[in-house]
């Protein structure tokens, strides 16, 4: 059965400015999400165990996020309840925020927002794909990326004052941060859906077991038939790894060695690195549109690399602190164009839940040992260690990825 109540252009012009309110509205709670470690040392005297589990769940949920969008691409009737569901449930938890003053109650919440957070990246990228032309999806996306980094820029900066200014401050505003993202979710369930044809619901297929080990089976299915993909994954894999290792290490790094205040790491996180993630999105945008998405990925990991090792630096001069977060800026702004468009230019005419599926569950496995090595590494040894043990994996993963020389396939 087609559908011809809406043009071309109207889906175009719906889905555009859903990704450009999309990314202001939500905005607000990633800012704050990404100071959710120096929260805990700074205001909830966490220990480095409770750091690192934090930086060991955020991935590692990832892993469960898997089953929300596990038959998705069975139910293309189903995209839009399910990204508004995972909306809805993200953010659910940081409403109780002014009730209790708890660590673990925020690493709960932390791991909550960003298993649904990713748990709705596939119907999202879908309902892109869907919607959007290759070019225009690409461009439109850099474009609401940066918009959204840019508003990050200048909240992170009132953040940052008010949670120094108010040791309590944080629980206002995760409360009113997450209001705004649950308000997006009305704008994002008007949106319509230009399904070439409908896909008629099937009802789930085996026992409990074999729906338990379906997404795993589809996903390492799709790593061993398309090379290209495979190569992508493990690119991503080694330098996952890397910039995984180095997150419970720089809370510490940060607090103990160079003493900064939340105001000196909003400007780090929000000016410098959203600076860098700004200005590079567009020309990332650009790029996929003219290289194969390999190649690209090898430029993004061996940045990220370089953020590790002038991260070094810093004990020297702030210089080199906020230079190696404008880097890190640069290279997240490519690194979030080709992790979440990836399933979309993969996919060609097969449906990109599959593959923007594959993701997560790497991100998940990866995040399953990866921060707890650099956890332990900080304890045993130094968070130096591991900035140099992370910072070697990225430039090791970049320099990998240029030796495949991965030439663009059929795929479109």
């Amino acid at each position: 059965m087609k559908f011809y109540n809406s043009s071309v252009d109207h889906y175009h012009h719906k889905t555009k400015w859903a990704v450009i309110l999309t990314n202001m509205l939500n905005e607000p709670l990633f800012t704050l999400y990404n100071l959710t470690a120096f929260i805990l040392c700074k205001d909830l005297g966490a220990t480095a165990f409770q750091i690192a589990i934090l930086t060991m769940l955020r991935p590692t949920v990832s892993l469960l996020s898997l089953y929300w969008s596990a038959n998705l691409h069975e139910r293309s009737d189903k995209l839009k309840s399910n990204l508004l569901g995972a909306g809805f449930l993200s953010r659910l938890l940081f409403l109780f925020f002014p009730l209790y003053e708890n660590a673990w109650f925020v690493i709960i919440a932390a791991a909550v927002y960003l298993m649904f957070y990713r748990a709705g990246i596939p119907a999202w990228m879908e309902i892109l794909k869907l919607n959007l032309s290759k070019n225009s999806r690409e461009k439109i996306f850099s474009w609401g990326s940066a918009i959204g980094f840019l508003e990050g820029s200048l909240l992170a900066i009132g953040f940052g004052r008010m949670l120094d200014g108010s040791s309590g401050s944080w629980k206002s505003l995760f409360f009113f941060s997450a209001i705004a993202g649950m308000i997006n979710l009305f704008y994002l369930a008007r949106i319509p859906i230009n399904h070439s044809e409908t896909t008629l619901p099937k009802k789930a297929k085996g026992s409990f077991l074999f729906q338990v080990i379906k997404p795993w089976r589809e996903s390492f299915h799709l790593i061993r038939k398309e090379k290209q993909f495979s190569i992508f994954q493990w690119g991503f894999m080694i330098s996952g790894i890397g910039i995984m290792m180095i997150q419970p290490a720089l809370p510490l790094f940060f607090k103990d060695t160079l003493q900064l205040t939340y105001t000196d790491i909003a400007i780090a996180l929000s000016i410098y690195k959203s600076l860098g993630f700004v200005i590079s999105s567009p020309i990332w945008g650009r790029l996929l549109n003219r290289f194969w998405i390999n190649q690209i990925s090898s430029w993004v990991f061996i940045l990220t690399g370089l953020f590790s090792i002038f991260m070094l630096f810093s004990p020297i001069s702030r210089f080199w602190l906020y230079f190696s977060y404008f880097l890190y800026g640069i290279a997240q702004g490519g690194s979030h164009l080709i992790w979440n468009l990836s399933g979309p230019i993969f996919s060609g005419n097969d449906h990109s839940a599959k593959y923007s599926r594959v993701n997560i569950v790497m991100v998940g496995i990866r995040g399953a040992f990866a921060p707890l090595i650099g956890g332990a590494m900080c304890v045993a040894l130094t968070p130096f260690s591991v900035l140099i043990t992370g910072g070697g994996l990225c430039l090791y993963s970049g320099y990998w990825m240029l030796k495949q020389r991965a030439l663009k396939s059929s795929v479109s």
